[in-house]
Parts: structure tokens; sequence; C-alpha cells
């Protein structure tokens, strides 16, 4: 059986329908979390979105590197203290050595002397963090990515901290002089390094954290948004139902007249 409608309620049921479809369009938004349900909704806006995503992610990608970078950094300034400390006690041990002509007491402080000599080179064999070492006797070097193509980046060569190559012994206290000159320099090259570390790392963050707040922006729900729809859209919903039945209740009107 076929049921002729008149203009006025159809144009009220067809709005109602209008209102239950972006009604349901509103809750899915903000049941996904997305403003868009596919790329063909909003091509352009989803396309930015993805570039910036990726890029995010490439970058959140440097930036552990960039972390392990500066923790490997941290580690060799604390090995270099470490050694600078022990260079002190060495240093005292050689200034007794040379206040004494007791050959017993200088052979005494001698022993004394290499155990400190041992304890430096295991601080200088120890100080390791992820299979890099920058100041053992055969000391690594290290390359850290500072960017998603390679294209910056920091170079740290390693110096060797171990005795033999500080070359410190217990008759001449002017080599631990120099020994500890040269741990000083080496020292002030990695802090200058892990500056520029830390500073990039800090960088890396702010630029990762500006990606991902752009993508939301283009392809997020604004929840409070969507409710504020969803709200407006049920009054419209309670307005086109009171339309629907005002223009039916008008027809039956009419056609009682006849």
């Amino acid at each position: 059986m076929q049921v002729n409608l008149s203009h006025p309620v159809r144009t009220t049921l067809g709005s109602a329908q209008r209102i239950a479809e972006l009604t349901e369009k509103s809750q899915a938004r903000i049941a996904t979390g997305k403003k868009y349900s596919s790329a063909i909704e909003k091509p352009i806006a989803i396309s930015i979105s993805n570039s910036l995503s990726n890029r995010a992610a490439d970058l959140l990608a440097i930036k552990d590197n960039i972390s392990q970078g500066s923790s490997r950094l941290k580690t060799t300034l604390s090995g270099l203290n470490t050694i600078d400390q022990t260079l002190d006690q060495l240093k005292a041990v050689a200034y007794q050595h040379a206040a004494t002509d007791d050959v017993a007491k200088q052979a005494e402080l001698a022993n004394q002397f290499n155990v400190i000599k041992g304890q430096l080179d295991n601080f200088a064999r120890d100080t390791s963090y992820g299979g890099t070492n920058l100041i053992g006797a055969s000391p690594d070097d290290l390359n850290i990515n500072l960017n998603e193509d390679g294209t910056s980046s920091v170079t740290i060569t390693g110096v060797a901290s171990d005795s033999a190559t500080l070359g410190v012994t217990v008759t001449d206290a002017a080599s631990i002089d120099a020994a500890k000159a040269q741990i000083r320099s080496t020292a002030q090259v990695i802090g200058s390094n892990a500056g520029v570390i830390e500073i990039r790392q800090d960088f890396t963050d702010k630029l990762v954290n500006s990606l991902q707040a752009g993508e939301a922006k283009l392809t997020q729900t604004d929840l409070n948004e969507e409710a504020a729809n969803i709200l407006s859209l049920q009054t419209r919903g309670q307005l086109a139902a009171a339309a629907t039945g005002i223009a039916a209740q008008s027809e039956r009107t009419i056609l009682q007249l006849f």
C-alpha cells in the first residue's frame, strides 16, 4: 500500500532523519576520537596529519638515540671525575715518596702507588655505557645522529685515559700534574658535547610535541565541540518531532472539514 505524505510532513521527517545522521556521526567521533572517519572525507587534512605523525614517529626514534648518547657522555664525565680524584691520591703518594730517603718506605709507597694506579685503570676500563667506552685503553668513538635523515650529527672522539697513556710515575709528581691537565681537557670537550646534546634533546622534545599537537588539531575530535553539537541536535530533533506532529495534526484537521 502506498502512503502519500504531504510536503510539510516529508520536510519535517527529512529534517529528523538528517538530525539522526548528524547525531550518529558526532557520537562516532566521540567514541573513536577521530574527527574524520576516512581519508575521503577530508583528504588534505588526513594527508598533512599523516605527514606530521610520521615525522613525529621518526623524531621519537632519534630522540631515544640522542638520550642514549647523552647518557654515554654523562657516564664518561663521571668516570673522568673519578680518575681526576684518583690522580690526587697518586700525587699525594708521589710527594711522600719524594720526601723520604728510606728505601723500605719508598718501596712501600711505590707499591701503594701501583695499587691506586691499578684502580685508575679499572675506572677507565669500567666507564662504559651500552658497549661504548670513550676513555678506555682502546677508546671508542661516538657518533650521535640528531635528526631523522642523518644530516645533523655530533662525533666525539675517544681519548685513552688509562695510567699507561697518562704516563704517571711515583718518582715524578709533575707527570701527575700533566695527567690531571689532560683529564680535565678531555672532560671539558666531553662536557661541551654533552651540553650540545642536552639542548638538542630538549629541542627534539618540543618539536615532537608541536608535531603531535598539529596532528591532533587536524584529525582528533574536540570532545567539548561534539558534546555541544549533540546537545544542539537533540534540541533540533525535539523541535522536528514537534513540527511533524503539528503538520500531521493540521492535515487531520483539514480532512475533518470535508
